[in-house]
């Protein structure tokens, strides 16, 4: 960021003086001084020479800032992987220790306690075998990673996924899904954790239409959002979660649902305590 703020600052500067030395060419030729030919020249060549180095400048700022947003969602992405895997791991590892709890629970005859262990087994295993051979790797490592992140917080983390997603049916990238959906699921989690651990949930789906066009829509209990704060929630820098936090979060959502031409409705009934996302994405080839 420092890196970009002193390109751009360099930029300016040489734009403003490109414009000093525009106007001066411009008092010069207001002077019937036939003297100032060759100062004219001279400046005409130096704006010129001025503006090849703004050009190249701001190519520069444009490829160095679109490497570091690649950069940065290549990082997001693989964070996610990397959950995904290190929760596979996990269920290899604690396979010998299942295996020792249902060898003990048979050998003293619980029978009701092993069903609902194995059930309970099964269950994790089967949560965990679907995702990771959805259709799409990147969607898959996006959930297994928020669950993994729900688990460690207690919070009861249901989501609806596409039976199938083939990307070349729709222009919506799945890198801005997971954008969209990553920012509205970490916020979700962050007001559920103001509940008793018993009343913590948040939902997540996401829906591939008939019409091609992609519905998202994420809900948690907790705090409810008033009015006011719906009117600056999505401005770059405002939170209601004090410090350590960036205020970002939304304000990027709702640029990329701006990117899309989508919508972007909110509902948060403070009775209820039940607070809603949901974003329509249209799909640009219809």
């Amino acid at each position: 960021m420092e890196g970009d703020k002193s390109t751009l600052t360099k930029v300016i500067s040489l734009m403003l003086v490109q414009f000093f030395l525009l106007a001066v060419i411009q008092l010069i030729q207001t002077t019937p001084d036939k003297d100032n030919v060759v100062l004219n020249s001279i400046l005409f060549n130096l704006a010129a020479l001025l503006s090849l180095l703004v050009l190249v400048s701001i190519i520069r700022l444009l490829v160095r800032t679109r490497e570091q947003a690649a950069r940065t969602t290549q990082e997001v992405y693989i964070d996610d992987i990397n959950d995904m895997f290190t929760s596979i791991r996990g269920q290899r590892h604690d396979f010998l220790n299942h295996v020792q709890v249902i060898h003990t629970m048979v050998q003293m005859g619980k029978m009701d306690q092993l069903k609902n262990y194995v059930a309970d087994l099964v269950k994790e295993t089967r949560d965990v075998s679907d995702i990771v051979h959805h259709s799409s790797p990147a969607l898959a490592a996006f959930i297994q990673a928020k669950t993994a992140v729900s688990i460690g917080k207690g919070i009861d983390f249901a989501y609806e996924l596409p039976d199938r997603w083939d990307s070349g049916e729709t222009a919506v990238k799945v890198i801005d899904i997971i954008k969209i959906m990553g920012n509205l699921v970490d916020n979700a989690f962050d007001e559920a954790m103001s509940l008793p651990p018993s009343e913590r949930s948040v939902f997540a789906s996401i829906r591939s239409l008939e019409d091609g066009s992609i519905e998202l829509q994420v809900s948690n209990r907790g705090r409810a959002i008033t009015k006011n704060d719906q009117q600056h929630i999505f401005q770059p820098g405002y939170t209601t979660k004090g410090e350590g936090h960036s205020g970002l979060g939304l304000a990027i959502v709702q640029e990329r649902v701006k990117h899309y031409k989508g919508s972007l409705d909110l509902t948060s009934d403070e009775k209820e305590g039940l607070t809603v996302f949901k974003v329509c994405l249209p799909d640009a080839n219809v």
